[in-house]
């Protein structure tokens, strides 16, 4: 019996309705690249088939997309841009809790750090300024100080890197499941990397690779890891 050719990767979603989907194609692509089949997730599927998602695929990518309610960080709305989808929250929250203690990896990008942090026992910032860049996505406007000892390091072989940045929320106190591995100058979280158990992939950026990997050899290497850790979990058919 043999092997899948590509590892199976599920990527959540924005929606413009029940029915649409609304992402960005270069989440596809970036998967598509580094060797995983990904398949975009509605929302709609809803939180009570997390359990069964969680067994049919390899990876998990947990996309951009609109804020968390702040209610799932114990705290009451006081941002005055924050937008929230409790459908978008709730399936992704519950899909998450199957994956604490799967060895499945996960990547969660702009939101998606967000969230993975909140389902953890993380809190947020409800509003920031000046991480909204007004340069083109694929610009890199934004310094980046990587920790030791993490993943970021390894794959960037620099302890400085440039992204680029489009968000108004950001990582307050981390989850104690995690680490902080990235920094931006004025202190803001931009990654998190799991603690434990060692050698498993669970990786949150606070920019977006997706939109540099044609061009960024770091970004290209996250989508590379992810997909390679995806591989491992690829059952035999």
């Amino acid at each position: 019996m043999k092997k899948k050719t590509r590892p199976l990767i599920g990527i959540t979603s924005s929606m413009v309705d029940e029915r649409t989907i609304k992402m960005n194609e270069n989440y596809f692509s970036a998967v598509y690249e580094a060797g995983g089949m990904p398949v975009f997730l509605p929302y709609t599927l809803g939180a009570e088939k997390a359990k069964e998602i969680h067994g049919e695929f390899d990876g998990f990518l947990f996309a951009g997309g609109v804020d968390i309610d702040p209610k799932y960080y114990g705290e009451e709305l006081t941002g005055k841009d924050v937008e929230i989808c409790a459908a978008r929250d709730e399936f992704e929250l519950a899909l998450l809790e199957e994956l604490k203690e799967s060895p499945k990896p996960i990547l969660g990008i702009c939101r998606g750090i967000q969230v993975i942090n909140v389902a953890c026992g993380g809190t947020l910032i409800q509003d920031m300024d000046g991480h909204r860049q007004s340069e083109p996505r694929d610009c890199r406007p934004q310094g980046v100080n990587l920790k030791p000892d993490s993943l970021l390091l390894r794959l960037a072989g620099d302890e400085r890197i440039t992204v680029n940045s489009f968000h108004h929320q950001a990582i307050k106190d981390v989850s104690p499941w995690y680490k902080v591995t990235a920094c931006a100058d004025d202190g803001t979280v931009e990654a998190i990397e799991l603690k434990r158990p060692m050698g498993r992939f669970a990786l949150g950026v606070q920019w977006h690779p997706e939109m540099l990997y044609k061009t960024d050899k770091m970004s290209r290497a996250i989508f590379d890891a992810f997909v390679q850790a995806a591989t491992k979990q690829n059952p035999e058919e």
